[in-house]
């Protein structure tokens, strides 16, 4: 296996304005787009360092997808550098940063993490940082 073996997947009311959000303010590359004929997003792929996500646009009540809620959500930067990097990006952009740059330390993280979180258009919790957690 050598892709992703876990992967979120967030629902926008706007999936147009929150890829934007996503690639001009946070930084992800968007790997693939497939949109309806009335522009709703279907489904997107977007692309964080060796992570993927999913985006596509909240479906009508009739389907179990309509209910997703907001979520929150880590991404792992290589280095404070590039941390900083993002959340000067973020800045710039005038995005709803809710927690500015600094160094968090808990007892998962006592080394610390350099992190910001920054809260998207409709209300997701977005942590980047440095923590790297491991599978084993």
């Amino acid at each position: 296996m050598n892709g992703p073996t876990i992967i979120i997947s967030v629902i926008y009311n706007d999936a147009p304005a929150g890829l934007r959000w996503l690639t001009e303010v946070l930084g992800l590359r968007q790997k693939s787009l497939y949109q309806m004929p009335d522009g709703h997003v279907a489904f997107a792929e977007l692309v964080w360092r060796s992570g993927m996500m999913f985006v596509s646009s909240r479906p009508p009540a009739d389907n179990p997808w309509s209910r997703v809620g907001i979520a929150s959500i880590a991404l792992v930067a290589a280095d404070a550098m590039e941390v900083s990097r993002h959340y000067e990006r973020a800045r710039s952009a005038g995005a709803d940063i809710v927690r500015p740059l600094h160094l968090a330390r808990t007892p998962a993280f006592p080394e610390g993490s350099t992190q910001f979180d920054v809260r998207d258009p409709e209300g997701n919790l977005w942590t980047l940082g440095t923590f790297q957690p491991t599978t084993g």
